[in-house]
């Protein structure tokens, strides 16, 4: 399981980070609050919005939250 620390700022970048995640073979969460929305989906991630701060979890070590948002990891 990798973690990280992630704000959105635009709603190009949610859609971006979805695509990416919708490729990915394991599960991956985004987290705000105490609200857990699963990351391959743009309508839950469209819930949180942009401009707060989330946790990225994938649950799999050999993906990282870095690669799915665009950041090298």
């Amino acid at each position: 399981m990798r973690q990280m620390k992630y704000t959105f700022s635009t709603v190009e970048e949610l859609v971006a980070f979805v695509v990416r995640a919708e490729k990915c073979n394991c599960d991956v969460k985004v987290v705000c609050n105490q609200l857990e929305i699963d990351g391959k989906s743009l309508m839950g991630i469209m819930i949180i919005g942009i401009g707060k701060p989330v946790d990225i979890i994938c649950y799999n070590a050999s993906v990282s939250p870095e690669e799915l948002v665009g950041h090298a990891a």
